[in-house]
């Protein structure tokens, strides 16, 4: 015990909470720091994936316009006469037409009468 009756415990009392207090801010500080610090990060990533994206968008659309290209019946004939392929076009009577809308229609339709009538 000291003389005027505390203890030496309580000098430190003090000492230990501006100690506490400088930690505790110290602590905040970083934390803002490296936040600030991940918010850039982060802004810069997006940039480059957004130009990233625009990048792709236009090869897509490149690549778009060349098979619509590729697919056109003049550009497909010139390259069968280039490749002696000796193909001609299909006469009407060679070619069938499937339309979406009967395959709905069968598909909508039971296929056993008896299946049906079960149920």
């Amino acid at each position: 015990m000291t003389r005027r009756g505390g203890s030496s415990l309580a000098r430190f009392v003090p000492a230990g909470k501006a100690a506490a207090i400088c930690l505790v801010t110290c602590g905040l500080g970083l934390g803002y720091v490296w936040q600030k610090q991940q918010i850039a990060q982060l802004g810069k990533e997006i940039k480059e994936n957004e130009m990233r994206l625009e990048d792709l968008g236009k090869q897509n659309k490149e690549l778009i316009d060349t098979l619509a290209q590729l697919k056109s019946p003049q550009v497909l004939d010139k390259l069968v006469k280039q490749w002696h392929l000796n193909l001609d076009m299909p006469r009407p009577h060679q070619m069938v037409l499937l339309r979406e809308h009967d395959f709905v229609l069968d598909a909508k339709k039971p296929k056993d009468s008896t299946q049906t009538a079960r149920r």
